[in-house]
């Protein structure tokens, strides 16, 4: 015999369009918007004044949410694969006050910040000059070493350089990214498969971009910061250094329409099984 379909059976197609037009809405979106960014860092006592823990100078963290309203922060004393699991960015920086430095990362921190990129994470890590504190090579080459870098040199001064190319990596969609501002910074002597996109001198590059896909085929974007003062309000916290951050995790993965379906599918099943239980809904054969 042929099925006949009740009321709350059309009902229930209803819902599952309006499921799917929420999910095409969202996939119209700009990434900026979608993507909700849950950010990792060092805690006060790893981090210093360069962590974006409350009751730290936690500027930057405010100027995050201002931009992605529903960013949420963790923070760890350690880098730890379960950590690393619950954010899908993270911070960094090797100072804790402009003439100490973190303790170096240990080698099963390193190899945790190594998978999170290669898994897909987004990294900014924030290296500095070699002379801010006696430990700071080490410290430096704990952040770097691992993705095939390495950072030299003092550079005794304020120094603003410019984005290489206007148009290129990171200078959207916020904007002014022109310029980077630095503080006594370093710079990189080898910034191994990655992308220079500003520099002191063609010999001292300053930020080194890897895009999605350079360091392993499921990689994030990681993006190297030849000083740390870079993050850290009302010292080298410029404009233009804000909003290359920000730019940075604009290019946080947006969630795949397959995880917004099955996200959609389920509310669907949530539905149908709500009615079945209060409503009776029925097919009859």
């Amino acid at each position: 015999m042929k099925k006949i379909i009740t009321s709350n059976c059309w009902t229930s197609h209803r819902v599952l369009c309006a499921i799917l037009l929420c999910i095409a809405a969202l996939w119209t979106v700009p990434g900026t918007a979608r993507a909700q960014l849950k950010i990792g860092g060092f805690d006060a006592s790893r981090g210093g004044f360069e962590s974006l823990a409350p009751g730290e100078d936690s500027a930057l963290a405010t100027d995050i949410t201002a931009a992605y309203p529903g960013t949420t922060f963790s923070f760890s004393n350690t880098l730890t694969p379960s950590f690393l699991a619950g954010v899908n960015a993270v911070i960094l920086g090797v100072a804790t006050t402009d003439y100490s430095a973190i303790t170096p990362l240990t080698s099963s921190e390193q190899k945790a910040l190594q998978n999170f990129i290669l898994n897909g994470g987004t990294a900014l890590l924030f290296a500095d000059n070699d002379t801010f504190d006696p430990n700071a090579p080490a410290v430096n080459a704990s952040f770097l070493t691992p993705f095939g870098l390495s950072a030299t040199g003092t550079i005794a001064a304020l120094v603003d350089t410019p984005i290489l190319n206007p148009s290129g990596p990171l200078t959207g969609p916020f904007i002014p990214a022109n310029e980077f501002t630095t503080n006594e910074p370093g710079w990189f002597n080898n910034t191994g498969t990655g992308t220079v996109l500003a520099q002191f001198s063609p010999t001292e590059p300053a930020i080194d971009y890897f895009a999605p896909g350079t360091l392993g085929p499921r990689s994030g974007t990681a993006v190297f910061f030849s000083d740390s003062d870079a993050m850290v309000f009302g010292d080298a916290l410029s404009r233009s250094n804000l909003n290359l951050i920000l730019n940075t995790l604009a290019t946080v993965p947006e969630p795949s329409v397959w995880s917004m379906m099955a996200v959609g599918g389920l509310a669907l099943l949530g539905v149908t099984l709500r009615r079945r239980h209060h409503a009776g809904w029925t097919l009859f054969k």
